[in-house]
């Protein structure tokens, strides 16, 4: 039995047992640190502040906005094309803005082809553009229209019959609003302005009212003219009557 308990691996026993000083930590009024412990412990220690939800409205009125207002770039190609709108504008009698629904390329395209073969020009703007176009102008009270790239067509007026004609066949364009001979129409004035004659129409029109009311005008001044004229014959034939019948008589005695 003893030359077992040689072979077999034996546990050292150990002379010192660590126990700490009166078995248990005082966790509810702790011992005080050491200076430089506290010390260490005061300079790590976290700070937080109060809530944001907790904070009083007056607190974040300081917050400096101007950081992320995005700094605006002077961009020449913009200057060129709003100069190039803005003669649109003042070279075009009738200016249309529309608003384009979702369209593909390949049905836009045949609108875009007959528009320019009826000399009507269908540009898109985008919203900078326009303001920088209109601004300080006679046409500023359309950027209320614009709220980002927005279809307009340039044409003359002659023409606006066959620019709806046109749209027609795209329903995805639908007409907003339009400037015609520099007055701002609604959808329902140009549809009504369309559906008006022509300018060669118009003028024989008025040509042909004129001739008539100068017609009538005639016939009722010369109407008791012929009146009168009228009874004094019928006057002169019921004096001539009893003559003639006299004349007669004579001849049917003789």
């Amino acid at each position: 039995m003893a030359s077992l308990n040689k072979a077999l691996l034996q546990t050292p026993a150990t002379f010192l047992i660590a126990r700490r000083f009166r078995g248990k930590i005082n966790i509810q009024r702790p011992r005080k640190p050491h200076f430089e412990k506290q010390l260490l412990l005061d300079i790590t220690k976290p700070i937080y502040g109060t809530p944001r939800s907790q904070l009083p409205e007056y607190v974040f009125c300081d917050f400096d906005k101007s950081k992320n207002v995005k700094k605006e770039i002077d961009n020449p190609f913009e200057r060129i094309l709003a100069r190039e709108c803005l003669d649109w504008f003042n070279t075009s009698k009738m200016v249309v803005f529309l608003h384009m629904n979702s369209i593909s390329m390949e049905d836009k395209t045949p609108i875009f082809a007959a528009l320019k073969k009826n000399n009507l020009h269908l540009r898109t703007y985008g919203k900078k553009i326009v303001s920088m176009a209109t601004t300080g102008t006679r046409y500023e009270v359309v950027n209320q229209l614009f709220t980002s790239h927005q279809n307009i067509i340039f044409g003359q007026p002659n023409k606006a019959d066959t620019m709806f004609k046109i749209l027609k066949k795209a329903p995805q364009l639908v007409v907003m609003a339009g400037i015609v001979e520099d007055r701002f129409m609604s959808k329902n004035e140009l549809v009504e302005f369309s559906k008006l004659p022509n300018l060669d129409v118009a003028r024989s029109q008025l040509c042909n009212v004129l001739q008539s009311a100068g017609s009538c005008l005639v016939n009722q001044l010369n109407q008791n003219q012929q009146i009168l004229v009228s009874h004094l014959d019928k006057h002169i034939e019921l004096q001539k009557a009893p003559q003639n019948e006299e004349i007669c008589d004579s001849k049917e005695s003789s």
